[in-house]
């Protein structure tokens, strides 16, 4: 996997850590811990976009023969949209074989936690207020790096 994949991951993970320390702290309010779980969801939505979009890059600056080639996936890529369906979907311009690959591996499970970041992130991104826990955060967490390592497992075939 990318190194700068693996960062991003490594970061959320000391974060989701000190988030369930920030749990049992009397000394924060309720609001102090729900923004950082707040936070820590536009991470993981921003972790997921990232890995997704390097994982891709990546791959075709290594088998593109041309600029061009490279430059208009690249484009594409700007509209990559979070949900289990437009993944397999957009997987599947590349290698319809690695979008089959994928359509059994990204389970509803996964494709109902990428939904819900994705929500939430949008809600959060226009001030709106959202009720997600941490353990429920943590659980699309573990389903979004699963989801980045299948596709680059496949695009790795």
């Amino acid at each position: 996997m990318h190194s700068e994949i693996v960062r991003h991951e490594e970061k959320l993970q000391f974060l989701f850590s000190q988030a369930r320390d920030m749990q049992d702290l009397d000394e924060l309010d309720d609001e102090a811990k729900s923004g950082f779980v707040s936070y820590l969801c536009i991470r993981t939505f921003g972790y997921i976009e990232y890995g997704i979009k390097t994982i891709l890059r990546e791959h075709v600056r290594s088998n593109a023969l041309d600029a061009p080639t490279f430059n208009y996936v690249n484009s594409q890529l700007r509209n990559l949209r979070l949900r289990r369906a437009q993944i397999i979907e957009l997987i599947g311009f590349f290698d319809q074989g690695w979008s089959e690959g994928l359509k059994r591996r990204i389970t509803p499970d996964h494709g109902d936690s990428l939904k819900a970041i994705v929500v939430n992130r949008n809600e959060i991104a226009h001030g709106g207020d959202v009720d997600i826990s941490l353990r429920d955060l943590e659980r699309y967490f573990i389903h979004a790096r699963e989801v980045v390592g299948y596709v680059f497992e496949v695009c790795s075939m």
